[in-house]
């Protein structure tokens, strides 16, 4: 049962991804096909947002944010909400040092330090 929600959720990821490069959203020099518009953008900056909560929740059991950087710190911590992921196929980067910690999406043109990236960041 939860593979098949897995898939409905990919599919219905998908059809938005599709209707969005459909209408376009005239943002920067991206291809429609590649843009997933603003809704899309908007969300995706909710979810990491979210993901931040919880890395958050998880410094105040353990006395500091995951440390490292990847993926994998987090797995090991015990947070699981971090997309993989962007909306646009890029990595999400995750990287923790202190109390401090980052979030980072390419943004849709996939190119690193742009006006477009997406980027949390939390801690004290």
């Amino acid at each position: 049962m939860r593979r098949g929600a897995k898939l409905l959720g990919a599919a219905a990821g998908f059809l938005l991804l599709l209707l969005a490069a459909a209408c376009g959203s005239g943002e920067g020099d991206v291809p429609a096909g590649l843009n997933p518009g603003p809704p899309i953008r908007k969300a995706f900056q909710l979810s990491l947002e979210q993901a931040g909560r919880e890395i958050q929740q998880a410094a105040r059991s353990r006395g500091e944010v995951p440390q490292g950087e990847g993926r994998e710190v987090l797995l090991a911590a015990g947070v699981r909400t971090v997309p993989q992921f962007d909306p646009w196929g890029g990595e999400v980067k995750y990287a923790g040092e202190g109390s401090r910690f980052t979030l980072s999406s390419a943004g849709p043109d996939g190119r690193w330090g742009t006006d477009d990236d997406v980027v949390v960041t939390g801690g004290e």
